[in-house]
């Protein structure tokens, strides 16, 4: 019972996730969004509106064959503590992408194309403008960034 209903789970956010990822592509080319302090980005008053945050983005603890996009995690500290944004990230070798690391990758491994076609990796502040949304599913984190423009902080 526990397996079926962890598959299920599974399942749903998979799902979810490619539901996210083709409205992310109906919304057009990311554009930069209203700088906010990290904290404030959790405000319900946000959800929809675009907005820009810095941090650090760590890569998840898992990637998928054939996915085409993935759930980073930004953080304010570049020690990945507290509670993290959701960044709904395509995976590529495009501005606003993600490379796929290679099967057996640590965080070190993430290479993310900034706006300006710069790759840069972990340990890298960047600020990340998308729109905020807020999953129906349980997660790691309270709210996420859809259609992301990445850019190193300033």
């Amino acid at each position: 019972m526990n397996t079926m209903l962890r598959t299920y789970g599974s399942m749903v956010l998979t799902v979810l996730t490619l539901m996210l990822a083709s409205c992310s592509r109906s919304q057009g080319p990311p554009t930069v969004g209203e700088l906010k302090e990290f904290g404030a980005v959790y405000d319900k008053g946000n959800d929809g509106k675009r907005v820009a945050v810095e941090g650090y983005l760590a890569p998840p603890s898992s990637f998928k064959k054939g996915e085409i996009s993935v759930m980073l995690r930004l953080y304010q500290s570049a020690d990945f503590t507290g509670k993290p944004i959701g960044v709904q990230m395509p995976i590529g070798g495009q501005a606003n992408q993600m490379e796929m690391p290679p099967k057996k990758y640590s965080e070190k491994d993430l290479k993310v194309h900034l706006a300006d076609g710069q790759v840069v990796g972990t340990g890298t502040k960047m600020r990340v403008s998308g729109t905020v949304y807020f999953p129906i599913v349980d997660q790691d984190f309270t709210c996420g960034l859809a259609n992301p423009l990445v850019e190193r902080a300033k």
